[in-house]
């Protein structure tokens, strides 16, 4: 009897873990999210234990409640057995959506599920959530151990005894307002100088009282103190609560109906535009008396190589003595429109720069550099190029910058891992408006000093306090990184500039071109109408032909159910593996989306399979007679040729009955 009732705990432990394998997250955007931790306890249970059953259990619950709320606790007994009883909550972020919310939980689980997975207590920290356990009761209980410090790369350019009591006091103004409101989550923003701006932000479980919260921010803010002096921000993650600052805007700001304003220029450049489109240039002030020889022999070199190759996107060069030089062009242009950009960008440099050791110089195609000593592999900030509307700070900007903010990391973290450097990416920012992003990096930079080059200008070079619209770039020399409201880059080769073709003046042609095109076209639509009918009436006769071969005189009452082939195979991208969702010896089932938008799974029997015609049009039969609320909606078959398949209505991540029942309507 024993052994019996432990084969089925196992068993329910195996139909538990897979059910909650089956919620987690498969999306891109949720196998990028980062994370802190987790941390583990020491303290174990064993495998198929009650409390580890109990803990796959609690994660089931707070994935499933994250889509409708951004906090929420669980307590988690089978039988009153307090002994392995589980406790666990989640926080989101106060300003994170609930699609967001739900997609951070779910990837916080799955970590702690797999590298926690035997321990007693555990704890994670997302940028949109946080995730912890323990087995024993910790609800409404401040904790501030263990936490974690983090703090920003730059530092800042600001006196010191100015700026660090201003933090100090304004990251306590945003706790006090924290604690005492309702989802213990505040945010505010503070000028620090005319173009830059700290935002702050303070969040409390929910379950503290006002005082608690209010304590544990407390000593959230002396570990800032001494974690981050003299940086651009920072974070202190404790288990009941957390602080952080940063430079730029790393939280949402409310919901704005209105278009993000946008940058408005004189002239509107195309992607399609052969001209260069120089932008700046800067040249050093030391004037050597043998320098003219060697940057003419340097700058035909670089010129030289951008007109004789295909291959002419980045290109470094040495031929001259102690003269160093390289030029960038953009990876969505042509061979042709980079040699034309670097042949200006010489000519142009030679005549602005003729005694300088030292200049680069920046156009939208291009940037171009040179010095008298190596600077190859070592990342330049400076100097620098910025064009963006700098105005006074406005609030009802800060939603969109948010999303600017968002959208320009999400590049930075794709650009440093790729071996072009290069990356491009739209955003949708409302129903109207998309955000396009390019960022770069010279080829010649090792990935970190090309991460560290692009969110230099991310939290140093953009004045978040202060942007007046929506458009802007930051040129440095061994990065760049542009944003638009319009597409100012091409989608790769196939991304040319529209062909023209010749148009005909005359009345006389345009009547001529008029008299034959018309009833061409007429007739040609006329016939595919008339072989769409005629394909329309013959598929239907030979649906009902097969079902009275099958059915008999059921296949009057059935025939509503019957679906066409090519309908399947287009709701499951012609059953790709992606779409299967599982397998037996009956044969496979997967998931699809009709036409019409109904979700659908879909059991296709296998052509070795030992069920016959007859059992197919039993199982049919039955199953259209056996609907009821409580049992997954049956929609309909198809049989085909060798093909037997039964439609039923697609439901996903539903709990352990559900799936026991459920598996009766896809026996093996």
């Amino acid at each position: 009897m024993a052994l019996n009732f432990n084969f089925l705990r196992l068993l329910v432990f195996i139909f538990s873990l897979v059910s909650f394998i089956m919620s987690f997250p498969t999306t891109t955007k949720a196998k990028e999210l980062d994370y802190q931790g987790p941390k583990c306890s020491e303290d174990r249970t064993t495998f198929n234990s009650t409390y580890q059953v109990n803990l796959i259990t609690l994660f089931s619950s707070l994935s499933s409640k994250a889509t409708i709320t951004i906090f929420y606790n669980d307590t988690i007994i089978e039988n009153k057995d307090t002994s392995n009883a589980v406790y666990g909550l989640f926080m989101c972020r106060g300003d994170v959506p609930f699609d967001v919310c739900g997609d951070c939980v779910q990837s916080a689980t799955h970590v702690l599920s797999t590298e926690c997975t035997l321990s007693l207590w555990g704890m994670i920290w997302y940028e949109q959530c946080m995730v912890r356990y323990s087995n024993t009761r910790f609800f409404s209980v401040p904790k501030t151990e263990p936490f974690t410090p983090m703090s920003n790369n730059f530092n800042v350019s600001i006196n010191q005894d100015i700026f660090v009591p201003l933090l100090v006091n304004t990251v306590n103004e945003t706790a006090d307002q924290a604690a005492v409101s309702l989802n213990k989550y505040a945010t505010k923003e503070q000028k620090v100088t005319k173009l830059e701006t700290i935002f702050t932000l303070a969040q409390c479980t929910q379950d503290l009282s006002v005082g608690d919260c209010r304590s544990c921010l407390g000593f959230a803010v002396g570990q800032i103190h001494e974690c981050c002096k003299g940086r651009r921000g920072g974070r202190v993650l404790l288990p009941s609560c957390n602080v952080r600052f940063e430079f730029y805007p790393f939280y949402r700001h409310g919901v704005s109906k209105a278009l993000a304003p946008a940058t408005k220029y004189p002239i509107m450049e195309s992607k399609y535009s052969p001209d260069p489109g120089y932008l700046s240039h800067q040249c050093s002030n030391n004037q050597p008396t043998n320098l003219q020889k060697r940057l003419t022999t340097l700058l035909s070199d670089l010129s030289s190589k951008a007109r004789n190759s295909n291959d002419n996107e980045f290109y470094m060069s040495n031929v001259s003595n102690n003269f160093f030089g390289l030029y960038l062009c953009r990876a969505d242009l042509p061979p042709s429109l980079c040699a034309d950009c670097i042949v200006n960008a010489t000519n142009r440099i030679a005549s602005e720069c003729p005694t300088s050791m030292e200049a680069v110089i920046w156009y939208n195609h291009c940037l171009l550099r040179y010095s008298n000593y190596s600077f190859f592999r070592t990342m330049g900030t400076n100097p620098r190029f910025k064009m963006m509307n700098v105005t006074d700070y406005d609030d009802y900007k800060s939603y969109y910058k948010y999303e600017l903010w968002s959208a320009l990391t999400k590049v930075a973290g794709e650009i440093w891992d790729r071996s072009d450097r290069y990356y491009t990416e739209s955003f949708v920012l409302n129903d109207v408006q998309r955000l396009f992003v390019q960022g770069q990096c010279t080829k010649d930079l090792a990935t970190l000093d090309c991460n560290y080059c692009i969110h230099d200008v991310i939290e140093t070079a953009i004045p978040w306090c202060c942007l007046g619209s929506i458009g802007g770039r930051v040129l440095y020399p061994s990065c760049t990184l542009r944003f638009e409201l319009f597409p100012f880059y091409r989608n790769g080769t196939d991304d040319q500039p529209p062909s023209t073709t010749t148009t005909v003046k005359t009345g006389r042609s345009r009547a001529v071109i008029l008299i034959i095109v018309v009833p061409v076209v007429a007739l040609v639509l006329l016939l595919s109408f008339c072989c769409y009918l005629f394909r329309k009436r013959a598929r239907k006769s030979y649906n009902k032909t097969i079902l009275r071969k099958n059915f008999g005189h059921e296949s009057n009452t059935i025939g509503g159910l019957q679906f066409n082939l090519s309908i399947i195979e287009a709701a499951t991208n012609h059953f790709s593996q992606e779409n299967e969702i599982g397998k037996g010896g009956f044969g496979q089932v997967y998931k699809g989306v009709l036409p019409d938008g109904r979700h659908i799974a879909v059991k296709r029997l296998s052509k070795s399979s030992t069920q016959g015609a007859t059992e197919f049009k039993n199982e049919v039969l039955l199953i259209a007679k056996l609907q009821h609320k409580n049992l997954v909606a049956f929609l309909g078959f198809c049989l085909e040729g060798q093909e037997k398949i039964l439609i039923y209505e697609y439901v996903p991540n539903k709990s352990l009955d559900y799936f026991l029942f459920g598996l009766l309507l896809f026996p093996s």
